[in-house]
């Protein structure tokens, strides 16, 4: 099943697992609050209720369609199943990977793996290209032109002395990244290529987008800019 999604989505296995990991504990833990009543209590709040209003109808129609139950529960926000979907990613993303007919991301693990695959797509994740690379800065780097969204070619970077955790060089794959500095000048050192701004449209949480990038990450073991799928080089 993640190879089928690699091949259909073009997202690789270490990246859906480590969301789903994170998320519920591959399914462990998927929350016990009522969907409808959370979904209807948080429109009506002052905080967030842009975010929340569009979810209801989805979630009525997944309820009419025999998708869930009308007692269906999940996350406190409204998320549903194993990688907690809001209603409207469950509506226009969910995909049937079992081929039973019915789109299960409480129970079905292949449905899971090719729903999430199909959310990050429609996020905008790029085929076979890199999203997080961990480096080495140097003390006199122009901190300056460090940032997420200042995307520069890694010659640049290479210019200005940053390399490899291990001091070698960094491996030029043609791509643009950003730098961020997760903990300031002292502290780790990351690039960002366009395929980690997928991870802060799934949680705008950096804190969270940069743990579910790196548990990727380590999980591929494959050389940033290698351009065949990273699933194939893992040792599962």
């Amino acid at each position: 099943i993640f190879a089928r999604a690699d091949r259909e989505f073009g997202v690789q296995a270490p990246v859906i697992a480590a969301f789903w990991a994170l998320e519920t504990d591959f399914g462990a833990v998927q929350g016990d609050f009522h969907t409808l009543n959370a979904l209807v209590s948080l429109s009506h709040d002052c905080r967030r209720p842009q975010l929340f209003r569009p979810q209801i109808v989805p979630l009525l129609m997944l309820i009419d369609r025999g998708v869930v139950p009308a007692d269906v529960t999940g996350a406190w926000a409204g998320e549903i199943g194993q990688t907690q979907m809001l209603p409207s990613d469950y509506l226009g993303h969910g995909v049937d990977g079992d081929g039973n007919g019915l789109v299960d991301l409480r129970g079905s693990a292949p449905d899971v793996i090719m729903s999430t695959a199909s959310k990050i797509q429609s996020r905008g994740w790029k085929r076979d290209q890199p999203w997080i690379e961990e480096v080495r800065v140097p003390d006199d780097l122009p901190w300056e032109q460090t940032g997420r969204t200042n995307k520069l070619p890694l010659t640049q970077w290479t210019q200005w002395g940053v390399t490899r955790p291990d001091g070698t060089p960094l491996l030029d794959n043609g791509l643009k990244a950003g730098l961020a500095l997760a903990m300031g000048r002292k502290g780790p050192a990351f690039l960002t290529y366009d395929n980690f701004d997928v991870y802060l449209e799934w949680n705008q949480s950096f804190t969270y987008a940069l743990t579910a990038a790196n548990l990727a990450g380590w999980a591929c073991r494959s050389t940033v800019g290698r351009r065949s799928s990273c699933w194939r080089d893992c040792e599962w």
